[in-house]
C-alpha cells in the first residue's frame, strides 16, 4: 500500500542508521564464519544483549541479516559490510559531522549555504585537516567506497596504453587496479604532495612502473599520457573549477589520448546519483551532474565524449578524446 511504502521512506534513516551501527559494532565481521546466536554475539562484541537482539531483527527484516532459528546469519548484502568491503563506508556515513551537516538540509535548502559550512564555519576538507582521527576515518571509508576499480579495465580497453596518468588518484588504488591488468603499461600517480607522500606503501610491487608526482591540477597535469583517469574529482567542484582542471587535462593530452571521468551521472531516475548530488550540495560545493552538464564541461576544454558505461555502486565511466579539426 501506499501509505507503507511512504512508511519505509519516513523511516529509512533509523534503518540506515542501525546499518551503520551493526558496521561500526563489527556485526558483520563477527558473523563472516557463520550464523550465530544474538547472546554469542553479545558476548563477543561486549554490548547489551536485549537491545542487540532488537538491533539484529531490524537488520534481518532489512534484508542485512537472515534469521535461523534462534541464530543470526550475513545475506550476501550484508557480507558487503565487513571491514574489509563496505564496512569502513557505513561507519563514515554515520560520523558526526555527517550527520550534523545533513541535519541542516533545510537551511541549506533556504539559503544555498551548504549544510557542512553553515554548522562548522569552514570548508570540510579544511576542517579535515585538523581533526587526524576523522580524517584517516574520512580516508578509509573513500577507499572502501572505491570497489568499482575493479571494474575499470573490464569497461575500457587499456592494451594500446603505455602511459596511464591518474589525476587526483589518492594513494594509488585505482591505478594500481589498471597496472595490473595491462602489464605493459607504466603508470604516473598525480596528486597534492601530502598525498603523494604517503602513496608508496599502497602501490607495493608497482613501483618500478609507477611514478609519483606531486602537483596543484588547477595549476598543471603530467603532459604525455595515453590514458587521463579523473575519478570521483570533478564532482568535489564547481563548474568554473572543473573547467579549469580540464583545460589543464586538454593542454597535457597529446593526439589519440583519452580522458576517463568515472562519475555519478544524474538523471530523472537516478537514485543514487540524485542523493549523492544532494550529498554533495550539503558537504561541498560541488554537485553530481547529468550527461548533458558533461558533455558541455568536456566540450568548452574541446574535449568530446565517445562513449559512457556503467560500473557497480551507480558509478559510470565517460570516455573522452580531444575534438579533431
Amino acid at each position: 500500500m501506499i501509505e507503507n511504502e511512504l512508511m519505509r521512506i519516513l523511516t529509512g534513516g533509523w534503518v540506515a542508521q542501525a546499518t551503520n551501527v551493526a558496521a561500526r559494532l563489527g556485526i558483520p565481521d563477527a558473523l563472516a564464519d557463520g550464523p550465530r546466536t544474538a547472546e554469542d554475539l553479545a558476548e563477543a562484541l561486549k554490548v547489551n544483549q536485549s537491545a542487540l537482539t532488537r538491533l539484529l531483527r531490524l537488520l534481518a527484516a532489512a534484508g542485512i541479516l537472515e534469521g535461523r532459528g534462534e541464530r543470526f546469519a550475513l545475506t550476501e548484502m550484508g557480507a558487503l559490510l565487513r571491514r574489509d568491503q563496505l564496512g569502513p563506508l557505513a561507519a563514515l556515513y554515520a560520523s558526526d559531522y555527517f550527520t550534523a551537516s545533513w541535519a541542516a538540509l533545510e537551511d541549506n535548502v533556504a539559503t544555498g549555504e551548504q549544510g557542512f559550512h553553515h554548522v562548522y564555519g569552514l570548508p570540510v576538507f579544511d576542517y579535515l585537516a585538523g581533526e587526524p582521527d576523522k580524517a584517516a576515518e574520512f580516508n578509509a571509508g573513500m577507499a572502501a567506497g572505491t570497489l568499482y576499480f575493479r571494474r575499470v579495465p573490464e569497461k575500457h580497453d587499456f592494451s594500446g596504453a603505455r602511459t596511464v596518468v591518474d589525476l587526483a588518484g589518492g594513494t594509488g588504488a585505482l591505478l594500481a587496479q589498471v597496472l595490473r591488468a595491462v602489464p605493459g603499461a607504466r603508470g604516473v600517480l598525480f596528486d597534492v604532495p601530502e598525498v603523494i607522500a604517503a602513496a608508496g606503501p599502497h602501490l607495493e610491487g608497482l613501483l618500478d612502473r609507477c611514478e609519483l608526482v606531486a602537483g596543484d591540477l588547477f595549476a598543471a597535469v603530467p603532459d604525455g599520457g595515453d590514458v587521463y583517469m579523473l575519478s570521483r574529482v570533478l564532482h568535489d567542484w564547481d563548474d568554473e573549477q572543473c573547467a579549469a582542471i580540464l583545460a589543464n587535462c586538454a593542454k597535457a593530452m597529446p593526439a589519440g589520448a583519452r580522458l576517463l571521468v568515472i562519475e555519478r551521472v544524474a538523471g530523472a531516475d537516478a537514485l543514487l546519483p540524485a542523493a549523492f548530488d544532494l550529498h554533495m550540495m550539503v558537504m561541498t560545493d560541488g554537485r553530481e551532474r547529468t550527461l548533458p552538464e558533461y558533455r558541455a564541461l568536456l566540450g568548452h576544454a574541446g574535449l568530446t565524449i565517445e562513449y559512457v558505461t556503467e560500473l557497480p555502486l551507480g558509478m559510470s565511466l565517460l570516455s573522452a578524446v580531444l575534438e579533431t579539426t
